[in-house]
């Protein structure tokens, strides 16, 4: 298949539109996450012969589309270690979602954070991957991870609480 246009284009129209969402959620931008998608197939049809079958091929495209993502938003800077402390630990308030919250709001909210804490939420609470292979990816240390992480949750949390106040 590696070089049989025909199955590349099926398994293109099989798999694009889940790994164009995969890339829109790390990049955030309709063109770099064409970008990261295109350069994310390339690399799909250049390394089909290496694919493991222990794994499932979605999972693998998977894999290969979040490092394409990270590569796109690498390429015109490095992904920053946001140390703004103006998030951290403001709020202690449990059950801030307001019940009638769809997930599209949920993840617009989502999409408003910072790129630094964007990137390591969606790779850990989206992408289950562990904070070893997010710091390995991103070429942070693992508390690095886990700090950004934490930050994230914190940033919702005020984004949240701000929403409902809005409301009141």
């Amino acid at each position: 298949m590696q070089n049989d246009r025909q199955s590349q284009k099926q398994l293109y129209e099989r798999y694009s539109e889940q790994m164009y969402a995969i890339c829109f959620r790390y990049c955030r931008d309709e063109y770099k996450a064409r970008e990261a998608l295109q350069n994310g197939f390339i690399r799909v049809f250049n390394n089909l012969k290496s694919f493991n079958t222990d794994m499932s091929l979605g999972a693998w495209m998977r894999t290969i589309m979040i490092n394409s993502s990270l590569d796109e938003l690498n390429r015109n800077k490095k992904t920053e270690n946001i140390e703004d402390n103006k998030f951290i630990n403001q709020l202690s308030e449990p059950n801030l979602i307001d019940e009638t919250m769809t997930a599209e709001e949920m993840m617009s909210l989502v999409n408003e954070m910072p790129e630094g804490y964007r990137t390591v939420f969606n790779m850990f609470i989206i992408d289950d991957l562990s904070h070893l292979e997010i710091g390995q990816l991103l070429g942070i240390a693992e508390a690095t991870s886990r700090s950004q992480l934490s930050k994230a949750r914190n940033y919702l949390k005020i984004q949240l609480l701000h929403k409902q106040k809005l409301y009141l």
